[in-house]
């Protein structure tokens, strides 16, 4: 049965409230990582629903922390996970599609295929059974482990509990030359003037390669004019990933108060993980970091960029 018959049959059972809370895992024989079960509401009303299939702890971790916190970590959306994801439409088709950090999704390859199929068939089996059975997921909460379906070499499917490891704990390496900083030390200070910064992941934008990479944006506005000063286009570089995008950006923003030649008196922010990376540099040079719910000239920048 293929993956899209599979995800019919999903759809059809009607159960996406009740499994939207829950998470399991899937652990396929002969893969080195487990996948885990996760769905998301539609986002647009052409999109019912869709289905994760987050690969390794790992991820899942960093799904889940970032689902409680969205300025945990370095992801913005759920398209940066590494996972496979079907997408089930209003109109009952279904799509499925490979991400990867970075990445625009792609369809995934025969051998990406054929394992999608044999996890789809056995979440297809645990939400058949979550109709009578509502806690099946919490089955080994007890225990400190998460439910799974486990395959074995002889291709047997059994459930078991999966005992979850302590996550790795989250740390940002944020540093600076120190040259630049003795350099942005040794111009004026402007005492009356402000500027609004901000990071961004823009899924409009994305490069021209064989397999497109999406835009990350550095932008930052004139606080008094709304003038662009700031339009960086980065993209995911696969020796550094996320975490080389987010903890370069202090550095960058650095980079260019060096070049206007003066240290605003205010950097304006909208985003709680970009005013945690930009302390260290306002403990450098003393500026006054402020978080904000809506900088309007900010928006306008990005408006413009996308008309």
């Amino acid at each position: 049965m293929t993956a899209n018959e599979i995800g019919r049959r999903i759809d059809a059972l009607g159960l996406w409230d009740a499994v939207y809370p829950y998470h399991w895992a899937v652990k396929p024989s002969g893969t080195v990582l487990p996948y885990f079960f996760a769905a998301i509401k539609g986002d647009r009303p052409e999109v019912k629903a869709r289905l994760l299939l987050l690969e390794g702890w790992q991820t899942f971790h960093d799904f889940v922390r970032t689902a409680a916190d969205h300025n945990f970590g370095w992801y913005s959306t759920p398209v940066e996970f590494a996972h496979f994801e079907l997408v089930v439409f209003a109109d009952g088709s279904n799509a499925l599609f490979r991400h990867d950090p970075g990445y625009l999704p792609v369809a995934p390859d025969s051998r990406g295929r054929a394992l999608c199929e044999r996890m789809l068939w056995e979440v297809f089996g645990v939400m058949m059974r979550i109709e009578t059975e509502k806690a099946l997921p919490l089955k080994y909460a007890g225990e400190k482990a998460l439910f799974a379906r486990v395959e074995n070499r002889s291709g047997e499917w059994s459930d078991q509990p999966l005992s979850i490891p302590q996550p790795r704990p989250h740390v940002e390496h944020i540093s600076f030359a120190k040259a630049d900083l003795k350099k942005a030390k040794d111009i004026p200070f402007a005492h009356g003037e402000s500027i609004e910064i901000d990071f961004r992941i823009e899924p409009g934008l994305i490069t021209k390669e064989q397999r497109p990479r999406y835009a990350y944006v550095l932008a930052g506005a004139d606080g008094a004019t709304g003038e662009k000063i700031v339009w960086d286009c980065l993209s995911v570089k696969p020796e550094s990933g996320l975490r080389g995008l987010w903890e370069s950006m202090p550095k960058r923003v650095l980079s260019h108060i060096i070049s206007r030649g003066r240290v605003p008196g205010e950097v304006k922010v909208v985003s709680g993980r970009v005013f945690r990376l930009l302390r260290p540099l306002c403990m450098e040079i003393p500026f006054k970091l402020s978080l904000h719910d809506r900088l309007p000239r900010l928006e306008a920048l990005f408006a413009a960029a996308r008309n």
